[in-house]
């Protein structure tokens, strides 16, 4: 039989799947790995016989390698039929590592029905399993697992606080607003700034319960909300944070609460926060002080800048400036239309629901033979990933019915497949570079 490695690279899914019950177990191991990276259906029979576990494999510790691998593979190729086998791996395998690919595997298999395994496994004895049940339970959303995933955030390991911070941002779950901004203080610094852009990624959800949190006893807890309410930039915050700053019965005691209101009132940019902020330039602190004037010059150099809307629905979210015209589609197909100022740049996002068994670098191939078809040229193209979304960017030029570049950027979340398409003179592109970017830097697909 050839090595595991020349079947992998004619992509000989048969010799592969044979290789799993070779005599040598490395053998087998090698080819778990390659069934990994090739993810394809054909293995799935396969994999789940590999993945089992029998007290005989003890005395081979290769073998839990094929498990861990098998798990990792069944995960990648995303069909339910393994969500049973993945459970049982979870609850019941003697390796740690096992048990975590199985955890992360649920998560990508998106399985409701893994709840409470993975409930379960976040006491687990090992870190690693408990931070993919927490990053899977987050993918999941369900709502029940909420006061576990909260208990998470004071788990003894800091890479377990960190994914639970991020699986309550994805839940946006306004329960979880308080014990995130504790979480802000927490001992290690990637913790502190996870928890702060999960309550970032809840956007004006948060805005409400975090203004009311500006009354909290604990003055750090007062200062990570008004960072936040900075940093979502809604001026729905505006009154509350002025309140904070220079309010006459509201006007926070303590300065570093009072400076961060100061700073957030200039993030947000509103014209209207300038009366307070010029008040705040009295303040008996100096740091107040400063930050009140710092906030004031941010607010006049932002004064030409275009503003910035929020697009949200069910299926997807991104931010725009109001120099674009954006406008929802009821169409199978096509979700929005827009366009920038004076039409000289065309916007449309896509879906396509036709798309399970396509990966995102296939569909990309897809749009380079349109691109052949239309006779237009290639400029630029890149692969990455965002957000637990695939992507893929690329870029055209086309001379041929007067001169245009097109730019399509591509997003894979499972199966679910959107492409923002925008089209339009060459000459408009480096004055609009910077609104393209934000819509693409924020695009969202929501499970």
């Amino acid at each position: 039989m050839d090595s595991a490695e020349s079947l992998y690279d004619v992509k000989n899914i048969e010799g592969l799947i044979q290789a799993l019950k070779h005599p040598d177990y490395v053998f087998r191991k090698e080819a778990t790995q390659a069934l990994k990276q090739i993810g394809d259906r054909q293995a799935v029979d396969a994999l789940l016989e590999s993945l089992k576990y029998e007290n005989w494999q003890d005395d081979y510790i290769v073998l839990t390698d094929v498990r861990s691998n098998s798990a990792e593979a069944l995960g990648n190729i995303g069909d339910s039929k393994a969500i049973p086998y993945l459970i049982q791996s979870l609850d019941e395998d003697p390796d740690e590592e096992v048990r975590a690919k199985s955890a992360w595997a649920l998560g990508k298999l998106n399985a409701n029905e893994a709840v409470d395994a993975l409930i379960k496994a976040l006491n687990d004895e090992d870190w690693e399993v408990r931070k993919y049940a927490a990053n899977s339970l987050g993918i999941i959303g369900d709502q029940d697992v909420l006061p576990y995933l909260i208990e998470a955030l004071n788990d003894p390991d800091r890479q377990v606080r960190q994914y639970a911070a991020v699986a309550l941002g994805k839940m946006k779950e306004e329960q979880a607003i308080p014990l995130l901004l504790e979480s802000m203080d927490d001992e290690d610094d990637n913790v502190k700034l996870i928890s702060m852009y999960a309550l970032e990624n809840m956007g004006r959800k948060a805005v409400g319960p975090l203004t009311k949190t500006l009354k909290d006893k604990d003055w750090r807890v007062r200062g990570n909300a008004a960072i936040v309410l900075g940093k979502i930039g809604d001026e729905k915050a505006q009154k509350s944070l002025s309140g904070a700053l220079q309010g006459m019965f509201s006007q926070d005691s303590n300065r570093y609460v009072r400076g961060k209101a100061a700073e957030a009132l200039g993030n947000i940019g509103s014209e209207k926060a300038k009366k307070v902020l010029i008040k705040a330039l009295k303040d008996k602190d100096e740091y107040v002080r400063d930050k009140a004037g710092l906030a004031l010059q941010k607010i006049a150099e932002n004064a030409n800048k275009p503003s910035i809307w929020t697009y949200e629905n069910s299926e997807v979210s991104f931010e725009f400036t109001d120099n674009w015209e954006i406008n929802s589609i009821q169409d199978e197909k096509k979700l929005v239309k827009g366009h920038y100022v004076n039409n000289s740049i065309n916007l449309s996002i896509n879906r396509n629901t036709e798309v399970a068994d396509i990966s995102l670098k296939e569909f990309a191939e897809m749009l380079k033979e349109v691109f052949s078809i239309q006779n237009t040229e290639l400029l630029e193209e890149m692969e990455f990933k965002r957000d637990e979304m695939d992507g893929y960017m690329i870029m055209g030029e086309n001379q041929d019915v007067g001169h245009t570049y097109i730019f399509i950027v591509s997003f894979k979340k499972d199966d679910l497949l959107y492409y923002m398409w925008f089209a339009g003179d060459p000459a408009a592109f480096p004055e609009a570079e910077d609104g393209i970017n934000l819509m693409v830097n924020s695009f969202y697909i929501h499970n």
